[in-house]
């Protein structure tokens, strides 16, 4: 832009600075007087943890800022002299920025018209600066997914279900609304007569994230389908099914917006009763089930 970045006495400095919190990057700009003083700041977030993208974007509302200070703050060569006289505090470590065109700078102006403002035609709307001062620094995050699960305990046998699955997150809480069905698993009398069992389940959890953990508690509700197999006179019914316990889910990101996520549920079940055939008890639905399944998802703003 012209101007001498690195010059003792400037009249403003400014420090840049990106932190990483989980997944996601957040960079700040403070501005300060000759003094020391803090005069502004501005700050970004970048979800995706893309960093070229975030100091890009901070690059960019740098250098507006920078013309900005130029135009207010224009004075007689006088003031600048002054200006360049002036000494940064005793013991500050930061580097001062120019706001202002260095000699030779300001002789090649003379002779020519200043450089334009930086404002590219096909600048990214994430990349705003004005834009980005008005997003919230941790925006909502919406996600979506589906994954097989084996289920021990719910059954007559290990049982096969199937889940697709509906996110949103904000900062460290993440809530989640699932559908689930199972394949269907058949418990047998000796002479070979028995009662097939598929459930069809709603699911909700609340989880709190740390890092790439998720801990969940979480309640199933729907119902059970009970039908009679091999016997002369085969009947079926339908069951309530109210099940509340917890999870633990690890999340490994694929990229800035697939993640697998695996987990574990345990459940208390609430709702239980036996099935029988001819009036003989065949199978009796236990108080405690577990799950373990994989998913596959994406994420998004």
């Amino acid at each position: 832009m012209g101007y001498d970045p690195f010059t003792d006495g400037a009249p403003n400095h400014v420090l840049v600075s990106i932190s990483q919190s989980g997944a996601s990057l957040n960079g700040r700009i403070e501005w300060r007087n000759a003094q020391g003083q803090w005069t502004g700041d501005q700050s970004f977030s970048m979800a995706n943890g893309d960093c070229l993208r975030l100091v890009r974007t901070m690059g960019l509302a740098l250098a507006v800022q920078i013309q900005l200070l130029s135009d207010l703050n224009a004075a007689p060569p006088g003031d600048h002299e002054r200006a360049l006289d002036a000494k940064p505090p005793a013991g500050d470590s930061e580097r001062a920025l120019e706001t202002k065109p260095s000699p030779k700078a300001a002789s090649e102006t003379a002779e020519r018209p200043p450089p334009p403002k930086p404002k590219p035609p096909d600048q990214p709307e994430s990349s705003k600066p004005a834009e980005n001062a008005q997003r919230p620094t941790h925006p909502l995050l919406f996600g979506m997914g589906a994954g097989p699960a084996l289920g021990l305990g719910m059954a007559p046998q290990p049982i096969v279900l199937g889940r697709f699955f509906g996110t949103v997150a904000f900062r460290r809480t993440l809530l989640e609304l699932a559908a689930e069905m199972s394949l269907p698993a058949t418990a047998r009398r000796a002479d070979g007569a028995g009662v097939s069992v598929q459930f069809r389940l709603l699911s909700a959890a609340g989880c709190g994230v740390i890092e790439r953990w998720n801990a969940c508690l979480l309640v199933n509700a729907g119902q059970v389908s009970l039908a009679g197999e091999d016997i002369d006179h085969p009947t079926s019914t339908h069951l309530p099914y109210v099940a509340a316990g917890a999870r633990a889910a690890f999340n490994q990101p694929l990229g800035s917006v697939a993640f697998v996520q695996a987990h574990a549920n345990g459940f208390a079940i609430l709702t239980r009763w036996t099935a029988s055939l001819d009036d003989v008890p065949v199978w009796t639905m236990p108080r405690l089930a577990l799950t373990l399944g994989v998913d596959l998802g994406v994420q998004f703003r």
